[in-house]
């Protein structure tokens, strides 16, 4: 079984082999996407950093089933705008697309 990753109404979650993952609502404290080139071909990857309130985070790629739904799914509860992910390149800096509202 491959990772997959989901976001609910309680907090985004990857699923593994051997169990599940993940930050509740109330612990995230924000949540940016940003792309990367992974050596030695340069192989884009997209991410999806999750932000603990501590300050650990988790890092989810582009690569993981369900990836597209679930940053569409944080974006969603943001209440912002769509993002086009394939526009986004290495040089550019993190773009947030969660917050909390402390």
């Amino acid at each position: 079984m491959a990772e997959r990753v989901s976001v609910d109404d309680l907090g985004i979650w990857v699923t593994h082999p051997n169990g599940t993952t993940g930050l509740p609502w109330v612990e995230v404290a924000s949540v940016a996407v940003y792309a990367s080139l992974i050596p030695p071909d340069d192989q884009r990857i997209v991410w999806m950093d999750a932000t603990h309130v501590s300050g650990e985070f988790v890092e989810i790629n582009n690569m993981t089933e369900g990836f597209n739904d679930a940053v569409a799914a944080v974006i969603s509860r943001s209440g912002r705008g769509p993002l086009d992910l394939s526009r986004l390149h290495p040089s550019d800096s993190p773009a947030e697309i969660y917050r909390a509202e402390l």
